[in-house]
């Protein structure tokens, strides 16, 4: 059987970033609502849309029976020479997550690799070795200096997201990951019914993967996306990740694959949701915890 820690974060109430966009829903809003859907965990999204100073976010979380899965360092790493670069930033976060006794840092890149990830085709090996360099770096200075485990999420539109390049980052890195099954699917699946390219990469890759991202694509936005060669960031405006009950992936199949694997780790509902209305994104965190909860997943 496996055992799941379920948790949220800011994203699935339409907030990817420090300011609160692009749902501009209030940060304590996000508190009330996540806690009173039932969540009793979060990662914490954007870096400085929740309390910086520890204790503030302790009392905002302890206040609400809550506790912090992760933290998130979402960065644009074309931007950076090296890890010395952003080492102070990487500090104040690490800093954060162990005063809350947090044990991961899910990390993924937003560099600008173009509208279709059309730019990394000319990436020299140079370019390739630089950023997997400041991945496997993040990874071992936060474990050596913090205790704290970095995955590394794999997303539509960055440096990593076929199967092929997280391939290639876990050899260069030996990281794990924040396996996003929404990203996956829609990168590297066939975005028909059934689809298995999410509940494939879970068993082949079992051992590297402690931390989820419960995510759900649909089909016939999908269909839209690719037969109208549409943009991602189009496509998520346009509704391609649904509510988890409602789309490609089956989350029964899921629950069956990560009972076989035996998993026991961390899973985020992140619906990713940047034109729901607050009231819609609460409406769906709920809806998904009971679905979760009705297929046995969580308890």
């Amino acid at each position: 059987m496996n055992k799941v820690t379920i948790a949220t974060a800011p994203c699935s109430w339409g907030v990817w970033y420090f300011d609160g966009t692009p749902s501009k829903t209030p940060a304590e809003i996000f508190l009330n609502q996540a806690a009173e859907a039932g969540y009793k965990a979060l990662e914490l999204g954007p870096d400085g849309y929740l309390p910086t100073e520890p204790s503030a976010l302790k009392n905002a979380l302890s206040s609400r029976g809550m506790s912090v899965a992760a933290g998130t360092a979402c960065w644009a790493f074309d931007q950076f020479e090296n890890f010395f670069k952003f080492q102070s930033q990487l500090d104040n976060l690490c800093q954060r997550i162990s005063s809350l006794d947090g044990k991961y840092l899910v990390v993924m890149d937003e560099s600008d690799v173009g509208l279709y990830s059309e730019k990394k085709k000319y990436f020299p090996l140079a370019e390739w070795q630089k950023y997997l360099s400041m991945f496997r770096d993040i990874g071992k200075y936060t474990q050596s200096e913090y205790g704290i485990a970095t995955v590394f999420h794999p997303h539509i539109k960055s440096l990593i997201e076929t199967e092929k390049e997280i391939t290639l980052l876990m050899e260069y890195t030996d990281l794990d990951l924040c396996f996003d099954t929404g990203h996956h699917a829609y990168v590297n699946g066939t975005g028909l019914p059934g689809d298995t390219s999410v509940r494939d990469f879970l068993k082949k890759y079992a051992n590297r993967i402690p931390y989820l991202h419960f995510k759900q694509v649909d089909g016939a936005i999908y269909k839209k996306v690719m037969t109208e060669h549409l943009d991602s960031d189009t496509a998520f405006n346009i509704g391609v990740m649904c509510d988890l009950p409602d789309g490609i992936i089956d989350f029964m199949d899921i629950k069956t694959t990560l009972d076989e694997i035996c998993f026991e780790g961390i899973a985020v509902v992140e619906s990713d949701m940047p034109t729901a209305t607050t009231e819609k994104a609460f409406a769906s965190a709920k809806r998904n915890l009971t679905y979760l909860r009705d297929i046995g997943l969580v308890d």
